[in-house]
């Protein structure tokens, strides 16, 4: 959805468009890749022990990079959105971890 629809996202939060916006299409197609793991995993969540801990890594990562920048760089720096999903992200690391439980060593 963000892929098509980012310039009508940006104007919605009243954001400028990036000069060059094809970090956000990045950003999209990984998420979308990203899904297609997660779908993986929910068929066969007993077997997915590795897939689950590579989809936290994931989560940690985007949260990690999102603070840096905002902690490091500036907060004016970070647009909402990615606020938004980072905090959303560390949810579901934590949640991702502890569905480990579920699967099999």
């Amino acid at each position: 959805m963000f892929l098509l629809f980012y310039k009508f996202i940006y104007n919605i939060l009243k954001m400028a468009i990036p000069p060059n916006p094809a970090y956000l299409s990045l950003c999209a197609m990984l998420i979308g890749l990203y899904g297609i793991l997660l779908f993986m995993i929910y068929k066969d969540i007993k077997n997915s022990r590795n897939m689950i801990i590579y989809a936290s890594l994931i989560k940690f990562g985007f949260v990690a990079t999102v603070l840096y920048y905002w902690i490091f760089v500036s907060a004016d720096y970070v647009d909402m959105p990615f606020r938004i999903l980072g905090g959303i992200d560390l949810i579901f690391g934590i949640l991702f971890i502890k569905s480990l439980k579920f699967t099999k060593k």
